[in-house]
């Protein structure tokens, strides 16, 4: 009995080495090399987020099945009450239809000038809602709390009490045409207005740079530009809202999704 115990004990060293020998051989053909498990992984959790975000336009682009249109959706306001409105150039550039869409009505829209500060102005029937206003000098320092938002996104946020602000003005980086802001903002805000705390539109939203940089076509190019087209726009420096009112029901009442038919 002892004799048989020991030739087992012997024998089972072999049987040991010829398993992982079978195991390295078998992962080898199947592609599960332990260094390449780790290689394949899609994102390192150590990898810092700044390199996964390069700088794109802020318009959500929708693409379909083959057979369906493909669309650009983002944020375009009322400059006056004849149905102007200002939005990012790139929203609505080489589009077949326009659509702009608010609190369930959707009506055809006509592209009347693009400028090349990528901010464009667009016109509907009639101006649904408020009319945006201008400061008469922009007053956007260092850190001020401004808003600026997708339309899509502010039904969700009105439900929840609005939002003082989402966004702050960084001067750190100088551009002599846009505000840079410090914001998390998405697609789909591509257009959108940015509003200070008196409800006044500061700029227009145009793009991302880095993961929390926005930039956003300033409010005295916008000016300039709508007036060069025979706007009669709305300027004022008395606050538009009480100073504890929420910034996403001003941009509610302004604003409108743009909708870009590329087919």
């Amino acid at each position: 009995m002892l004799g048989a115990a020991s030739t087992a004990r012997a024998g089972l060293p072999v049987r040991i080495v010829r398993l992982a020998c079978g195991l390295v051989i078998g992962c080898a053909i199947n592609g599960f090399a332990p260094q390449r498990a780790a290689a394949q992984v899609p994102f390192s959790p150590f990898r810092p987020v700044r390199q996964m975000e390069a700088a794109k336009p802020l318009a959500r682009d929708v693409t379909g099945p083959p057979a369906a249109s493909q669309r650009l959706d983002g944020t375009a306001f009322f400059v006056d009450d004849l149905g102007h409105m200002l939005t990012a150039r790139h929203a609505v550039a080489d589009c077949a239809r326009i659509v702009v869409s608010k609190e369930g009505r959707a009506v055809a829209a006509r592209v009347v000038a693009l400028a090349a500060s990528d901010i464009a102005l667009i016109k509907v029937p009639r101006t649904l809602g408020l009319a945006a206003v201008f400061p008469r000098a922009n007053t956007s320092v260092a850190n001020d709390m401004v808003f600026a938002e997708a339309y899509d996104r502010l039904k969700p946020m009105l439900v929840h009490g609005g939002s003082l602000g989402n966004a702050f003005v960084d001067t750190t980086l100088r551009d002599p045409e846009h505000l840079v802001l410090r914001s998390n903002v998405t697609f789909g805000t591509s257009g959108a207005p940015v509003l200070d705390s008196r409800g006044l539109v500061e700029g227009v939203v145009s793009r991302r740079t880095t993961v929390d940089r926005v930039l956003a076509v300033d409010a005295v190019h916008a000016k300039s530009f709508l007036a060069a087209h025979g706007v009669r726009f709305q300027e004022d420096d008395r606050p538009q809202m009480s100073g504890t009112a929420s910034r996403a029901h001003r941009a509610a009442s302004i604003s409108a999704r743009v909708t870009c038919l590329q087919q």
